[in-house]
């Protein structure tokens, strides 16, 4: 499975979708995201206290929140891949002044 980093962007779609009555199907359509997607974002929002029928405002704290619980842990922030660049750097770095050019 891959990882696809959390646009708190969409995570207020979803969430502002789910509070105006959509269903999960509709909140994801709107989002551009999975309807399981959709699922994860608004159960960690409820796991939060927040639900459809609080008066509760979809801000910046609660997104956090979310986004903090659905997305795999990496407390460092970073993935796989940034580990293996940072253990290289003079590889990076030959490949940023010196690009590999496509064969042809």
């Amino acid at each position: 499975m891959s990882f696809r980093e959390v646009d708190a962007f969409e995570v207020r779609e979803v969430l502002r979708c789910w509070m105006g009555e959509q269903g999960l199907r509709k909140a994801a359509k709107a989002a551009g995201v999975d309807r399981k997607t959709t699922r994860r974002y608004v159960r960690a929002a409820g796991e939060a206290g927040w639900a459809r029928e609080s008066a509760r405002e979809i801000d910046d704290e609660l997104i956090g929140v979310v986004i903090t619980a659905v997305r795999p842990g990496r407390p460092w922030g970073h993935g796989a891949a940034w580990e293996a660049l940072e253990a290289r750097p003079d590889r990076l770095t030959a490949w940023v002044l010196n690009p590999p050019h496509p064969p042809g």
